[in-house]
């Protein structure tokens, strides 16, 4: 019988583990590597020829569906918070068939992947709760394009030093440990942990700066994303960090204090694999072992997509005791493992 191209069904298809699946990518996708790393997360492959010849996309080894590349990379990589966002990105949309086993990985905003009528069902609850999120996100208006322009400022004029301690004085300063939350359990929307505390009005003017044009901002985005050790309280809010602060800021952070130990750990890990410059983690767990007999796929693919993580010059990890406002390198200092250089 001829070959016919197609993928072999479910129970033929061989298990390939995060690396493999991440490698089908490699030399195909590298100009969208944090969709290809999510995509090989959550148990997708490339679609080898002769296939991406008419539709060019990736597919899940256990049940086959397919995703078009163009759908994955404005799901996996696009911005969050947008006016209509979550129903111009998932509506009629899955990475999966239902039943499939790589569902174990979830991804923060896969209800809305998964189940496309929780956001469009009218008069619901989660219709509500959108609007009012993306009413709270949304952005000026932007510029038209006759006046895109090569943007001058007489800042430029001034040494570079000064200009740093101007924006120094002008961007929100971070304590050494910042901590990232959600504004809610369920929302995508994050916020430091001194912010969401804080009572009384708030200034929400002080990164306004980083709006006037691209020189300004990719001089003064260095402030806030290269010196601070980000602390998270799960992997969901890592990711839904990482994803907000996009490919720039994510290119600046160095050091993060996650807790780990959640279904969510192989799709934001494989994000984080994209800090390029990130030099400093601590890993809290729930438990004293990183993988346990029989573990279930989501959490061996969990440590694999950890395990793929290079650069780093210094790993602690430790056991998360109830650590929701001690996090640190402190708490940890009794179960370090610290990694040779170029882990």
């Amino acid at each position: 019988m001829a070959h016919s191209g197609l993928p072999p069904p479910a129970s033929r298809q061989p298990s390939l583990t995060y690396p493999e699946r991440l490698r089908t990518f490699q030399g195909f996708w590298d100009d969208n590597e944090a969709t290809a790393r999510q995509l090989a997360a959550i148990g997708h492959v490339y679609d080898r020829p002769p296939l991406e010849t008419l539709e060019e996309g990736s597919r899940c080894i256990s049940c086959s569906q397919f995703v078009q590349r163009e759908w994955s990379v404005r799901t996996l990589e696009g911005p969050l918070g947008l006016p209509n966002d979550y129903r111009d990105r998932f509506e009629g949309f899955q990475f999966h068939h239902m039943g499939c086993i790589h569902l174990q990985i979830r991804i923060p905003l896969e209800a809305r992947a998964i189940f496309p009528p929780l956001s469009c069902s009218g008069g619901s609850v989660m219709n509500t709760k959108d609007w009012w999120e993306r009413r709270a996100c949304r952005v000026p208006c932007q510029r038209t394009k006759g006046r895109q322009k090569m943007q001058t400022s007489y800042l430029f004029t001034l040494p570079t030093e000064l200009r740093l301690q101007i924006y120094a004085m002008v961007l929100p300063r971070l304590d050494d440990i910042t901590e990232i939350s959600t504004l809610n359990k369920d929302s995508s929307r994050i916020a430091t942990r001194v912010g969401i505390e804080k009572t009384g009005p708030r200034d929400l003017t002080k990164t306004n700066i980083l709006r006037t044009c691209k020189a300004i901002h990719a001089e003064a985005l260095d402030l806030l994303y290269t010196n601070p050790t980000y602390s998270f309280e799960n992997c969901k809010v890592l990711y839904l960090f990482l994803r907000h602060i996009g490919g720039d800021g994510r290119g600046l952070v160095k050091a993060v204090d996650i807790v780990c130990g959640s279904r969510e750990d192989a799709i934001t890990l494989s994000l984080l694999a994209t800090c390029y410059n990130l030099k400093r983690i601590v890993i809290r767990l729930p438990r004293a072992r990183l993988l346990v007999p029989r573990a279930p796929l989501w959490l061996a693919d969990g440590v694999a997509a950890l395990l793929e993580l290079r650069g780093l010059q210094d790993v602690r990890v430790g056991l998360n005791s109830g650590c929701g406002h001690s996090r640190g390198p402190g708490p940890v200092s009794s179960h370090v493992a610290r990694a040779k250089r170029g882990v």
